[in-house]
């Protein structure tokens, strides 16, 4: 077994052995040479090549008459190529990297000019061998990133819903400058987004296939800026179905204003700040599956054990709508310095605050639920970039991030939750403050040789939480919602002997006509004693990688790895995650490029055991809070008497721990796919993808049932945090990206099939000794998912940016609503009632209990409404002031390296890139622009429901109580349109 100092020291000893080959490579310059073409293919003669490294003197030539051009002595490097004619659009290629020695050979094609610049990028119309270049990524800059939502956490969903569905329960990550913690910046200071880039690549811990990678703007060399205000308005949106037909809804409206603004501070210093506000005034819509109270209009339930409350099947329309105001505010300086020729200090901070009322509230959640948080956070990122040689970049960051979360219960009362309808009384989360710290260390090196490109390096990652918490002291009683309250699906002795010792009229009795609320005989009382309200743990882990790109032939590349990761807490000390991967362009003939690339990989990839789990175990070992559950507690027990809940069955206490032999889950991951090349239109990408996932987190409860009423069972319910769970998942993956004239769209569609045993770190299975009773279709597999994305140039300097997202109905479980073996969960599953199958929205389709050799209900045997949305952003530009020409995108300061700096454009972040405001504002040829705007989300109205009641003891089961959420819908509005104005100069 390989001890986590054997391999650290393997690395060591490969970095020092691989050093002085490179000191003894060969330094010779390079030449780049090529010829510059019209869009007929016809040469240009007098065109300018400009060649821009990130620090120091350009290159630059003119072609000569035939149309060739040749910069000789070019060192080492990546550089921003730019080349200029007059009556042709400004060209510009970014990460052109430059080996020692090589001759470059870099054809140009340019565009007649227009009003917009052109930039060519790696993935824009041409395919490549390199492992940085699959045609399966997207890459969104400059006018593509108008698509996409000025609201971080809409953007945030919208790149989750661009990345596709990664493999396994846990999904994809987003990474911001290369650090795994904080929140995602404003749009306004993004200048690329990089999605499922170098999938295998042994860099990084998580799955390549859903990968979001973001890279904030650098300073500039001249001082830009921009301000932009945004709203949106009641009277502009469309009502929720759910508000009924009176429509009632107080007034509600968002303004959102953010800006950013950069310059030089030196010769050898430059800055950026961008920041934003959001004022939220939002509903909350309360839609329960029904409620007890005296009349229709009543919003107050009565209590439990009221049998003069009357069943209705919805909340007076006039009180649906909870006015949920929420403020959010940011500020994101930075600032770049070049320390010399060839070192580049980077350094930002972001401070984000934002407060929130009347959360907890909406769908079967009532008013009195009501909960109000504060969240404050502060992040400081450092990143120093040294090119210790030509061949050589070494780059140390460092990341410190600190949130402070607290919420406030608004009543304090005990909650009241009855199965499938609604939850009332007070919020259990009580209060709870939250201080939360995450540091970060990362170094990377990148060694250019003839044919191999090295990486190497490291990660630490440290995160703490200090948790004061009063959850759960207000106590909670659940009721089943059964119309026949003794006539259950519990067969063990307690609950006969409770049933048995009902003596009211008219629940002594079978009565179909009312409920176990009704005649206030809850199913379940948990209380929490906290002994020690503030609870501090912490988690720490380490990644160590090597990894080279092997250029065998000119048209095959082959990339291996190995990765090294543990992790503290848990048994993850020895994480060996080895990755390749391979690129094979089809030959076409001597001297042409590739038009398809054929591509392949294989890796495992490990998920890491999250803190607040690990904070669980912390809160509820039995000593720090104490969990008390009293199953079937009796008619007595009720919120106004809570100290009679032990009169009729004894209570247990509830401990979560970690399962002896818990490790680190790991996905073993396969892809083969094609990349082609459409001519000058574009790319596609076709790939299949298989995955196996082993060792998948799940909650497991062992107990033992209380099988007699003369001899009660007191022993704990122990929970454990396990690895026993797996899933298998195929998918089909299609990626394409057109440019064709004035139209850039971007998309991908997929197809999935999975199937599980779990659905992550809090999924409790059915059976405790049986894991496979719960193998089934999996809840995060998307049969059918796609989107579609970018700009179109219009007459008149308009632009159209449409987004498209659609996806196919996710799998959902059905449950009894029921706790037959006294576990206290509910996640029993019913039976088919005959046969095999079932209507999902017929309850009589199904039966809670087996009546007779009756069919279990597979797991997730439901599937939910397909939902689509068309959002669409609509701007026109108005330019004034001086002319200020064609603006080439690489206006950067002493900011770090250009895109692909640490690698065939697949670096760590850094600087470059072009500057400009929001909407492409920086393409009016003036050096002042005014942008008016709209944007509309669901533009054409689709009302996107998700999934049904599922509680079989509903009365509402198989009818919709709610929206879907983000990116289709915001819970208050199907159709929303925001207006926008924004100066830049």
């Amino acid at each position: 077994m390989l001890s986590f100092r054997t391999v650290l020291k393997a690395v060591l000893i490969f970095s020092v052995a691989v050093s002085p080959v490179v000191v003894r490579a060969q330094q010779a310059s390079a030449t780049v040479s090529g010829s510059v073409a019209d869009p007929d293919g016809a040469l240009i003669p007098g065109a300018t090549i400009t060649l821009t490294p990130p620090h120091g003197k350009a290159s630059v030539v003119q072609s000569t008459s035939d149309g060739t051009y040749a910069l000789h002595n070019v060192p080492a490097g990546t550089y921003a190529m730019t080349v200029t004619m007059q009556g042709f659009a400004t060209y510009v290629k970014q990460g052109v990297h430059v080996a020692a020695g090589q001759k470059l050979s870099l054809d140009v094609k340019m565009q007649i000019q227009a009003q917009q610049e052109v930039q060519v990028t790696a993935q824009a119309a041409q395919v490549s061998v390199d492992a940085d270049s699959n045609a399966s990524a997207t890459v969104i800059k400059g006018k593509d990133l108008d698509a996409l939502s000025d609201d971080p956490d809409e953007l945030s969903d919208e790149l989750t819903a661009l990345a596709g569905p990664a493999a396994g329960p846990n999904g994809g990550q987003i990474y911001v400058d290369g650090f795994t913690g904080g929140q995602l910046p404003p749009k306004s200071s993004i200048r690329e987004i990089r999605i499922n880039q170098n999938p295998f690549s042994a860099e990084y811990d998580k799955l390549g296939y859903g990968r979001v990678e973001v890279f904030t703007k650098p300073g500039t060399d001249k001082f830009h800026g921009f301000y932009t205000v945004e709203g949106g308005d009641k009277s502009f949106n469309t009502s929720s179905p759910f508000l009924g037909e009176t429509n009632t809804q107080p007034d509600y409206h968002t303004v959102f204003m953010f800006g950013d603004f950069s310059g030089p501070i030196s010769h050898s210093m430059s800055f950026t700040v961008g920041g934003s506000h959001r004022t939220i005034d939002n509903n909350a819509l309360v839609y329960p599956s029904g409620y007890y109270a005296h009349s229709a209009t009543d919003t107050t339930p009565c209590q439990p054990g009221d049998l003069t409350c009357t069943y209705f099947p919805s909340y007076p329309e006039a009180n649906r709508a909870i006015l949920q105001p929420q403020t959010r505010s940011d500020i994101s300086p930075r600032i770049d310095i070049a320390l010399g020729e060839k070192n580049t200090l980077t350094a930002r901070y972001q401070y984000n605050v934002s407060g929130s009322q009347n959360s907890g509230i909406g769908g079967g959640s009532l008013p009195t639920q009501g909960v109000n948080s504060e969240f404050t956070e502060n992040t400081i990122q450092i990143s120093d970039t040294q090119i210790v040689s030509p061949r050589i970049i070494n780059e140390t960051r460092f990341e410190y991030e600190r949130d402070y979360n607290s919420s406030n219960a608004l009543n304090t009362g005990s909650t009241l939750s009855v199965q499938g309808a609604f939850t009332w009384g007070g919020a259990s989360s009580g209060v709870q403050r939250s201080t939360q710290d995450h540091i970060e260390v990362q170094n990377y090196t990148s060694i250019a040789l003839s044919k191999n490109f090295i990486r190497l390096g490291g990660r630490l990652r440290y995160n703490s939480d200090s948790v004061y918490s009063t959850a759960g002291t207000n106590g909670t009683f659940t009721y089943n919602n059964l119309l026949d309250p003794c006539v259950t699906s519990n067969t063990d002795a307690t609950s006969q002997a409770h049933c048995a010792s009902i003596t009211s009229t008219p629940c002594a009795t079978a009565n179909a006509g009312v409920s176990s609320y009704q005649c206030g005989i809850p199913a379940l009382y948990n209380i929490t004693t906290v002994n020690k309200p503030t609870i501090s743990g912490s988690i720490a882990d380490v990644g160590l990688y090597a990894e080279t790109d092997w250029k065998v032939r000119p048209n095959l590349t082959i990339s291996y790895g190995l990765r090294y990761e543990a992790q503290n807490r848990i048994n993850s000390s020895h994480d060996i995650a080895p990755r390749v991967s391979f690129a094979w362009g089809v030959p076409r003939g001597q001297g042409k490029n590739p038009v398809t690339v054929v591509r392949g990989g294989y890796g495992l990839f490990y998920d890491r055991f999250a803190l607040g789990d690990y904070m669980t175990t912390l809160q509820q070992n039995g000593t720090n809070q104490v969990v008390s559950s009293f199953i079937n507690p009796g008619a007595t027990c009720s919120p106004s008497n809570p100290a009679g809940c032990g009169a009729s069955a004894p209570s247990r206490f509830k401990i979560t721990q970690l399962g002896s032999g818990i490790r680190s889950p790991y996905t073993m991951q396969a892809a083969i796919g094609v990349d082609q090349q459409l001519g000058k239109l574009g790319t596609l990408s076709v790939n299949y993808l298989n995955a196996h996932g082993v060792h998948e987190y799940m909650s497991r409860e062992f107990y033992t049932p209380n099988t007699s009423s003369a001899t009660p069972v007191t022993s704990p319910y122990d929970f454990q945090f396990q690895s026993a769970g797996v899933f298998r998942e195929n998918q089909l993956m299609v990626n394409s990206r057109v440019r064709l004239n004035r139209v850039q769209m971007f998309g991908f569609y997929s197809m999935s099939f999975a199937n599980a045993n779990t659905s992550g770190s809090g999924f409790v299975p059915t059976s405790n000794t049986n894991t496979r009773a719960d193998y089934g279709r999996a809840s995060f597999a998307r049969r059918q998912f796609g989107v579609i994305g970018g700009t179109m140039q219009l007459p008149y300097s308009f632009t159209a940016s449409p987004f498209i997202i659609a996806m196919a109905g996710s799998p959902y479980n059905i449950v009894t609503g029921t706790d037959p073996l006294g576990s206290t969960v509910y996640n029993t599953r019913p039976y088919f009632a005959s046969g095999n199958s079932g209507s999902c929205v017929s309850s009589a389709a199904f039966s809670s209990t087996d009546t007779g050799g009756l069919t279990p209900v597979p797991i997730n045997y439901c599937t939910s409404p397909a939902n689509a949305t068309i959002n669409l952003r609509l701007n026109r530009v108005f330019g004034f002031g001086e002319r200020t020409g064609q603006q080439a995108a690489s206006q950067g300061g002493p900011g770090g390296p250009p895109p692909g700096e640490h690698g065939h454009g697949g670096g760590h972040g850094g600087g470059g890139g072009g500057r400009g405001g929001p909407f492409g504002a920086s393409n009016s040829g003036h050096k002042y622009t005014f942008t008016l705007g709209v944007q509309a989300s669901n533009l054409f109205n689709m009302i996107p429901y998700s999934a049904p009641t599922s509680t079989l003891s509903s009365a509402q089961f198989g009818k919709f109580t709610s929206l879907a959420g983000r990116p289709f819908a915001n819970g208050t509005a199907v159709r929303t349109i925001m207006l926008t104005g924004a100066f830049n100069f």
